[in-house]
């Protein structure tokens, strides 16, 4: 065999080592210490192409400095690393499929902490082929009283996951579907061509959503219920328009319905996801045509829900 030929073999043998799943672990728990642990069961990278397959993955974030605590853990995980992308910068994740996925996430640090921690919008993408199978639980422990949500039944189906603003997930899955909370249940998807598209929220109460349960009034035993249409008018721009139905819990009280529209630039939702959606919630308020009683149960809602999501 030529020489030239034999050294491109043994360094394409020697690259791909470096790459093997078990060297990829040890050398990621050696430089994060205590920070994090990381464990799965792969081959690894594999060149030329990129692709990564794994089962039985967990990464665990102990909090040891009092950061957040992490545990995740899932049962399979395929994807591609894009390879054009990275000379540009970017580091883009393409044909993501995730089966039987658990997070438990207790959050320690303020949200507005973690803002500069953030990539800009579009550096690093998760291009969801499909999860299924999967949970979230999450505690939030700078808030008083402590906030629990519980996220079940998480479907997706081709969705674009922008660490920079995850909030857009909602907004650019072709289907999508969890189940939020004790009875609460949110729908969302594109139309083929993935300019439009539509979101339903709803079987949660005002008290839950807001996480104040625990104040004993009557409004915050109410339901929502959220209908909204959506169309992408470019990259950076979406507009919505829709209507919330506010119900009580008893068959005689009367359901009230009020519509809303409003755009957003999404250039200005480079945020957590918590931040980016109480900024998206106020916006809603602030462009819902209310009236009398409702506009003022809404404006204290909506600073339960400032408590919930972090003041200004």
């Amino acid at each position: 065999m030529p020489f030239p030929i034999l050294l491109l073999l043994f360094g394409y043998i020697g690259l791909q080592f470096l790459l093997s799943g078990p060297f990829i672990q040890v050398l990621v728990n050696i430089i994060s210490f205590r920070l994090f642990k990381f464990r799965w069961l792969t081959p690894g990278i594999i060149l030329p192409g990129l692709w990564v397959w794994a089962r039985h993955f967990t990464i665990f974030f102990p909090g040891e400095l009092g950061t957040d605590i992490v545990h995740a853990k899932g049962s399979f995980v395929h994807f591609r690393i894009s390879f054009s992308n990275l000379f540009k910068g970017k580091l883009i994740f393409r044909g993501v499929n995730v089966r039987s996925f658990h997070m438990d996430y207790t959050n320690r640090v303020e949200s507005r902490k973690k803002i500069e921690y953030l990539p800009k919008r579009g550096r690093i993408q998760f291009k969801l082929e499909k999860v299924s199978h999967s949970s979230i639980d999450i505690e939030d422990k700078t808030l008083t009283p402590v906030f629990n949500i519980q996220i079940r039944d998480i479907k997706i189906e081709n969705g674009v996951l922008d660490a920079g603003s995850p909030l857009e997930i909602l907004f650019r899955s072709r289907i999508g579907s969890c189940r939020l909370g004790r009875e609460g249940l949110v729908r969302t998807g594109t139309l083929k061509g993935g300019d439009r598209g539509y979101l339903t929220l709803s079987g949660i109460t005002w008290g839950e959503l807001a996480g104040l349960e625990i104040i004993p009034l009557p409004l915050f035993k109410k339901q929502v219920h959220l209908t909204l249409e959506f169309r992408h008018i470019d990259e950076h721009h979406t507009d919505f328009e829709g209507t919330l139905l506010h119900t009580g819990l008893g068959e005689e009280e009367e359901s009230e319905t009020y519509p809303f529209r409003f755009g957003v630039d999404w250039n200005d939702f480079n945020l957590p996801f918590d931040l980016a959606l109480r900024k998206l919630i106020m916006e809603l308020f602030l462009q819902t045509k209310l009236e009398g009683l409702m506009a003022r149960t809404l404006q204290t809602i909506a600073k339960g829900i400032r408590l919930f999501l972090g003041k200004d």
